[in-house]
């Protein structure tokens, strides 16, 4: 796995407020080594947090550094389309690796879900990745040094890059009430939250 920078950590109870239910159970969809801290979540608000991602080799690592019941690991998509339960799904930093009709496809495809309520996609990028990269170290240092560290990676320049500008969300308006917040990660300035959330 070549996305291991891990410096922030995501407020469960923030994206609980900001989805507007009072309580519920997340899907954290791409989780990558997972942005949770576990001191950090109230779970009288949460009744769990299931990680997915499509890379196999991290479950053992998930499971080691997620002990407590509240959390599941299904790294099975299709048992995520269809069996479990979610109010939010979470993309915490993944858009950008995904196709605008990929994207769509993939929220469609989850919402079909009568529970689900919100998506919240957070480190959504909205600079081309050269500019981004040319920045980052006005910006952030650390993450500027990670970047730096897997920029020569094959795995890494082999991988679809997309930015998103804000009116590229308005394939969801039919079905979505669409509003913009400020990044949820380290990335204040360079990057950006957007909620979707069901009509």
């Amino acid at each position: 796995m070549i996305f291991d920078y891990n410096s922030y950590t995501i407020n469960p109870e923030k994206l609980i407020h900001l989805s507007g239910l009072k309580k519920g159970s997340i899907l954290d969809f791409g989780c990558g080594k997972g942005v949770w801290k576990l001191n950090k979540i109230n779970f009288r608000n949460i009744d769990n947090i299931i990680l997915y991602d499509n890379q196999k080799k991290l479950i053992r690592f998930l499971k080691k550094k997620y002990k407590k019941k509240k959390f599941k690991i299904n790294f099975n998509f299709k048992s995520i389309l269809e069996k479990e339960k979610y109010n939010i799904v979470f993309f915490s930093s993944v858009v950008q690796y995904l196709g605008k009709k990929k994207l769509k496809k993939l929220i469609y495809q989850l919402s079909k879900k009568k529970n689900v309520d919100s998506f919240i996609l957070s480190d959504v990028p909205y600079l081309p990745r050269i500019i981004e990269f040319i920045l980052l170290p006005l910006i952030n240092l650390n993450r500027f040094f990670f970047v730096l560290k897997i920029l020569f990676s094959r795995k890494y320049i082999n991988l679809n890059y997309y930015k998103y500008r804000k009116n590229d969300f308005n394939i969801f308006k039919k079905d979505f009430n669409i509003k913009f917040y400020k990044n949820l990660h380290d990335l204040k300035i360079l990057r950006y939250t957007v909620i979707l959330k069901k009509k």
